[in-house]
């Protein structure tokens, strides 16, 4: 059973979070608020594996992050921001566990939350960009990426890439939704610096993960 904390500023959008994420049975959504200043305190207090919060823009999500307590950072954080592309690398950074955009699909909110839960940093495609993007590594450049190395599920689904499995294959064998493999490909990109299959694959290659 995966705990949830739901915190949005608009009632229309927590009523929606709260219709989506709390049918699931293998969800419990154990408590929401509208009050956005007031969640650090009801972080330290609550106990929730995953808290998704519509905060809106950017600015927003920063400065929510900045103003947790090391207490606080418990509870793995999916932030629903727009342009998510501007603001993903930093919010990661300042201890995000993903970014996705504020109106995203139902069905990839329910697999963004799985993967949270599981301690996947999670990336919607939009945002990797951003983040592939803010650490100005060309597609062609390994760029260092020690401070985000590979999850070994990652490694998993990257070995797999070098197989040639599509993702609806690669979904079938780890027993995950394709939107979760979305998710696992774009963290890759992300972490990597590059921007298609192949390119992950070399340099998965290059660093001795990958054996041929």
């Amino acid at each position: 059973m995966i705990r949830i904390l739901l915190a949005a500023r608009s009632p229309v959008a927590l009523a929606g979070l709260e219709a989506l994420l709390g049918r699931r049975d293998d969800f419990q959504v154990s408590g929401s608020s509208g009050d956005l200043a007031a969640l650090p305190g009801r972080l330290a207090r609550e106990e929730a594996d995953v808290v998704v919060v519509d905060v809106d823009t950017g600015e927003a999500a920063l400065a929510l992050l900045d103003g947790l307590e090391p207490e606080a950072r418990g509870p793995a954080l999916l932030l629903l921001v727009e342009r998510p592309e501007l603001w993903a690398s930093e919010a990661l950074r300042r201890g995000g566990r993903g970014v996705l955009p504020r109106r995203v699909a139902g069905g990839e909110l329910v697999a963004a939350v799985e993967a949270a839960a599981a301690g996947l940093v999670v990336l919607h495609p939009v945002a990797a960009d951003g983040v592939t993007a803010a650490r100005g590594a060309p597609a062609h450049r390994i760029p260092e990426i020690d401070e985000h190395p590979l999850t070994p599920r990652e490694l998993e689904v990257l070995e797999m890439l070098a197989e040639g499995l599509a993702n609806r294959t690669i979904a079938e064998r780890l027993g995950v939704s394709d939107h979760t493999v979305k998710f696992h490909l774009a963290s890759i990109f992300a972490k990597l610096g590059v921007r298609t299959r192949t390119e992950a694959v070399t340099q998965g290659i290059r660093r001795g993960w990958i054996m041929l």
